[in-house]
């Protein structure tokens, strides 16, 4: 009989700015990198610690190299945009707020 023992995980946000591999490549060829080449990074990974969303983010972007970041936020994007009453994009309803009776 195997005994699994339960995991611990929780979601951690994890954001940053990168450079792709081919982002890279190219930088070397004009020995700088070009602004265009810089591209958010934001994704969610169930983790059972911090250090490890962290991990599990620098290898899913192994061949790219991390502008700034990766950092662990408490919120995503979407998130904090809703809680600052940002509007919302053309064609998504907006979440409708219950009534209180």
């Amino acid at each position: 009989m195997i005994i699994i023992k339960e995991l611990d995980l929780q979601k951690y946000w994890v954001e940053g700015i990168l450079l792709t591999k081919q982002a890279l490549q190219r930088a070397k060829k004009i020995g700088q990198a070009n602004p265009v080449d810089i591209e958010p990074f934001a994704m969610a990974f169930w983790a059972s610690s911090p250090e490890e969303a962290i991990r599990m983010a620098r290898e899913k972007l192994e061949p790219g190299a991390w502008v700034e970041g990766p950092a662990i936020v408490k919120q995503s994007e979407e998130e904090r945009m809703r809680t600052m009453g940002a509007p919302e994009l053309p064609g998504f309803a907006p979440v409708q707020k219950k009534r209180k009776s």
